[in-house]
């Protein structure tokens, strides 16, 4: 069942970008209109609340955030590159670390983020105008207020780990406006991320204890807090080009085991027993927040360019476009390299990493090794996603931004960092996982399968495990360069595995094929992305650039 929320939301854009974008409609028209509300006629009531809300969400279904953008922006690293050792594409150029200040879908993609945060900042202005008349339409109230803060601090927490220190701002915006606003130190956007993600926890509902679904829960605004806590004690680059992590960052670690513990404890979510289903839900529209605990969501009802991704077709095995299913562009690809993380029995690899490809009759096609650069991600593929095409490219499968399984290799990695060592939980929530991934109940003790203490003996044992075992199962779901960079790890991943991919060339596994980010990253620049040139110009300089752009 695909979610409501985002159909409300088409039905109004004009309405709702109206709201966002004019203090009066008087300036431009005199007579009556049903595109425009003016502001001070609008925030009556929380039918009102709830279009201004859906309004603001409306930002993580544009290609140039979650529909695309998030695509690429986790490539290329040793899981994934993108299709083509060229440049001179906007696609390859970002994925293949030749980006630049002026890339037109990194403008996009900040001016989409702010976009989201001044509707936010425009909703809290306005709030207090809402009538709560009775206690149902109070917690109705809290709960979009929470929700409406909770995008905040998404929109925030994105625009930090893509860019480091930015702009912020927490009122809405007005033509009167100084928007000369220089850059804020990342610590304190994060306080900030912080602070709106602990006020939407505490109005936020469990998954389970509502009818509807599709919308921000308790325990996803739990594990995006805990996310942005793991980030905040990670490294990232600042402005005098160096990779750095707060003094204090074990504080952060310790923040993350809390809020981790807490879901865990909780028991309103858990791992769906089945790996490749919880793709197949996502790709037949089924909502299935147990594990899925939130999804950024497409809709458009004629499949155009608006409110739809690329999922299931840029980041699908290649699928000819005169076949049934519609075209898998197949524009990120893998390896073998990768596919030799896994370990033998690990029944998540079929789903994770597709070596076929499927041609104009269906028939699937087997993609030798020796071309393995066009191995593609296996779990969505376009013959998984339900109904008739609507277009060829364009599809409604929703972006997933976090899984149950995150909350529980998060709370492994905190408390081997707080604590130097895993404890039982720690060793249980990686258990549940390497249960599922050799198709074992995950909550079933077996003795063929369990770690035990002993299988870590030493912190750096736990790393080590983490970054194969991050890979195996969030793979190409948009957080391994991010994972990276956190862990500093970045430049020495590509290294290593330029090195790895052109000694397969030459041994002759592979083609001659040119992995080209082994050639093109630079440490102390490629961990952030440049400021759009144009926040540049329009600020006369306030807002600085990124190191080495």
């Amino acid at each position: 069942m695909k979610t409501q929320l985002l159909k409300y939301t088409l039905a109004i854009p004009t309405f709702i970008l109206g709201i966002g974008t004019l203090t009066s409609c008087q300036d431009f028209l005199t007579e009556k209109t049903y595109d425009f509300v003016a502001e001070d006629d609008f925030y009556r009531n929380n039918v009102d609340l709830e279009l201004a809300v859906n309004g603001a969400y409306e930002v993580l279904s544009q290609k140039m955030t979650y529909g695309h953008f998030m695509l690429v922006n986790d490539c290329d690293t040793d899981l994934s590159h993108i299709k083509g050792s060229g440049t001179g594409q906007a696609a390859r150029d970002l994925g293949h670390y030749n980006v630049y200040a002026a890339h037109t879908w990194l403008e996009e993609s900040w001016g989409l983020f702010y976009t989201g945060i001044d509707r936010v900042n425009r909703i809290m202005s306005n709030k207090d105008k809402v009538e709560q008349p009775d206690e149902a339409s109070q917690k109705t109230f809290k709960r979009l207020v929470a929700e409406a803060r909770l995008l905040r601090g998404l929109c925030y927490f994105d625009l930090v780990r893509m860019w480091g220190d930015v702009p912020m701002k927490l009122t809405p915006s007005s033509k009167t406006d100084n928007f000369l606003i220089p850059r804020t130190n990342r610590e304190e956007v994060y306080t900030q991320i912080v602070e709106d993600m602990e006020a939407a926890i505490q109005d936020l509902p469990w998954h389970d204890e509502v009818t509807y679904v599709g919308r921000p829960s308790k325990g996803a605004a739990m594990g995006l807090l805990a996310r942005a806590y793991l980030y905040r004690a990670g490294y990232s680059l600042h402005q005098d080009g160096k990779m750095k992590r707060p003094d204090n960052y074990k504080e952060y670690y310790k923040k993350v085991k809390e809020i981790c513990a807490e879901i865990i404890n909780a028991n309103h979510h858990s791992l769906n027993q089945s790996y490749e289903r919880v793709f197949r839900n996502v790709c037949e529209y089924i909502l299935e927040p147990n594990e899925v605990m939130y999804e950024a969501q497409f809709y458009n009802p004629t499949g155009g360019t608006e409110h739809t991704g690329k999922i299931g077709s840029y980041n699908s095995p290649e699928i000819d476009r005169n076949s049934s299913y519609g075209l898998g562009n197949s524009f990120i690809k893998t390896s073998h390299i990768f596919y030799n993380y896994f370990e033998e029995g690990d029944k998540r690899l079929p789903t994770a990493i597709a070596t076929y490809r499927i041609d104009k009759n269906d028939k699937v096609i087997e993609v030798p090794l020796n071309t393995s650069y066009n191995w593609a991600p296996g779990k969505w593929p376009r013959h998984w996603v339900a109904g008739t095409p609507k277009d060829l490219e364009n599809t409604d499968v929703n972006f997933i931004l976090l899984r149950y399984s995150d909350i529980l290799l998060m709370y492994v990695e905190a408390v081997n960092e707080y604590d130097g060592q895993l404890d039982a939980l720690a060793i249980e929530c990686l258990n549940q996982i390497r249960r599922r991934a050799h198709e074992a109940n995950p909550k079933t003790p077996n003795s063929e399968l369990d770690f035990t203490m002993n299988d870590f003996p030493s912190q750096q044992s736990v790393r080590d495990y983490l970054y194969i075992e991050r890979a195996r199962e969030l793979c190409f779901e948009g957080f391994r360069r991010f994972d990276l960079i956190r862990w500093n790890l970045l430049g020495s991943t590509i290294a290593d595995f330029a090195v790895k991919f052109k000694n397969a060339v030459s041994d002759g596994t592979l083609k001659s094929y040119v992995w080209a980010a082994g050639d093109r990253y630079q440490a102390g620049k490629h961990e952030l992305y440049p400021i759009p040139t144009y926040e540049i110009r329009e600020t006369k300089g306030v807002v600085t650039q990124n190191p080495n752009y």
